[in-house]
């Protein structure tokens, strides 16, 4: 959806008898509507928004007669420039939905976010021990504090068309000799062996991070990049010839920016004309169901030279959740309705409404399985056994870094750039950083 959709309904703090509210020792007038921002790119045409906005339109109207509510929604490019200019202003929305990492430096630099425990310390339905293990790690800042509160979870996969290996007698390549060998095949019958493009750096840097983590040493590398690591290591370049390799024998579409970006990647998988994709769950919406009956999800072929089983491991990390504006939780006048929209935003009934648009959540609820897509249903089944591995999206210290990691590659994938120079323009940015 371009630009925004603004949405109000009234809503106000709830009131004390004698029509005053106490907050931090303060007395608040409470007879007027507390106004409350919520800010989100879960807008109309996402695929979450048809389990997300029931649940907010149910709270608004239960709320009606204590707040003023404001639902902005943004596409997501419009929404990350959006939010980067309030950032610069200081006048960011109350309550946000938004990514952490790197992305949420200058944020954290400048004051404008809410430590979570404060939220936890003030909340009486939700715990920050009601979430899995490690799923705050994504919004953990330089001083050792969380500033998101992580909704959603997701897991790479890679997805192939059993029908048309059948019918090209093929087995699912496990080396990369033998990917070369079904990519020669399919090639020959006018098939795409991989559909993965690069557009903004999608969904090659993820592809990017499945390989690197094949490596000896390759997970410690993307954990320590969170913490002043280098990218510029042997690793790293070896992943980046790798590509260029794959490149050179017509593994991917010929032309990987046009057929770049998690959409147009995904499409030409589902229209049958590629054998195999790299996605992730928040594109299972555009999966139609009959090529989620031919999919089968498959380990990443094992690259030249990798020591780690790819059957063994899966990228799998906390990719989003929401924030909360630091003076307006402070402000007296605010803070109950802020508390309470943050109570909805991380209630069981959101997170269980949200599984069923292909989120895997954050927080421990009971996913029924059985209501899941059948392709969220095999990416449960697969991921049963496998132990998570971290992306360099996630660990990547600046928005900056990220950036230039994503434009680079899209250079690589049209081999603009040598292995190593992909890394060198990387490294430079984070030299400038330290």
């Amino acid at each position: 959806m371009k630009g925004k959709k603004l949405v109000s309904l009234s809503m106000a703090a709830v009131m004390c008898a004698g029509g005053l509210a106490v907050y931090g020792g303060q007395e608040v007038k409470a007879d007027d509507k507390v106004s409350v921002v919520v800010a989100t790119n879960w807008g109309e045409g996402d695929s979450k928004y048809d389990y997300f906005y029931p649940v907010f339109q149910k709270f608004q109207e239960e709320n009606a007669d204590t707040m003023d509510i404001t639902l902005q929604t943004y596409s997501t490019e419009d929404y990350k420039t959006k939010i980067k200019t309030q950032t610069a202003s200081g006048d960011l929305p109350d309550v946000f939905t938004y990514w952490g990492g790197g992305i949420m430096k200058d944020m954290v630099d400048a004051g404008l976010l809410l430590n979570v425990d404060d939220y936890f310390a003030d909340s009486e339905s939700v715990a920050k021990e009601d979430f899995d293990d490690g799923a705050f790690d994504y919004y953990i800042a330089g001083d050792g504090n969380a500033y998101g509160i992580p909704i959603e979870s997701t897991r790479g996969v890679l997805l192939a068309n059993k029908t048309l290996f059948e019918q090209y007698n093929l087995e699912y390549p496990t080396t990369y000799d033998e990917l070369l060998e079904v990519g020669k095949v399919f090639n020959e019958n006018g098939i795409i062996p991989m559909a993965i493009g690069s557009n903004g750096g999608t969904p090659s840097e993820f592809f990017y991070s499945e390989l690197y983590n094949q490596y000896e040493g390759g997970a410690d590398e993307i954990a320590a990049l969170a913490s002043g690591g280098n990218f510029n290591t042997d690793n790293a370049v070896k992943v980046a010839d790798t590509l260029l390799d794959m490149i050179d024998n017509k593994l991917f579409p010929e032309d990987t920016m046009a057929n770049g970006g998690w959409s147009a990647s995904l499409q030409l998988y589902t229209d049958g004309k590629a054998a195999m994709t790299y996605t992730y769950p928040w594109m299972y919406e555009s999966i139609p169901d009959d090529i989620q009956e031919c999919s089968d999800i498959i380990p990443i072929p094992q690259m030249p030279g990798a020591t780690i089983d790819p059957a063994t491991i899966e990228t799998g990390f906390t990719v989003y959740g929401f924030m909360i504006n630091k003076a307006s939780y402070e402000d007296p006048e605010k803070h109950d309705a802020i508390l309470k929209v943050c109570d909805m935003l991380a209630s069981d009934e959101l997170t269980e409404s949200l599984t069923e648009s292909g989120m895997i959540p954050c927080k421990k609820v009971e996913v029924n399985k059985d209501s899941q897509k059948l392709i969220m249903q095999k990416t449960l089944d697969y991921a049963a056994d496998k132990t998570l591995v971290q992306v360099h999206y996630t660990t990547m210290p600046s928005a900056e870094a990220i950036t230039m990691m994503d434009s680079s590659l899209d250079e690589l994938f049209i081999n603009a750039l040598t292995g190593q120079e992909f890394v060198d323009k990387v490294q430079a940015v984070l030299d400038k950083e330290k």
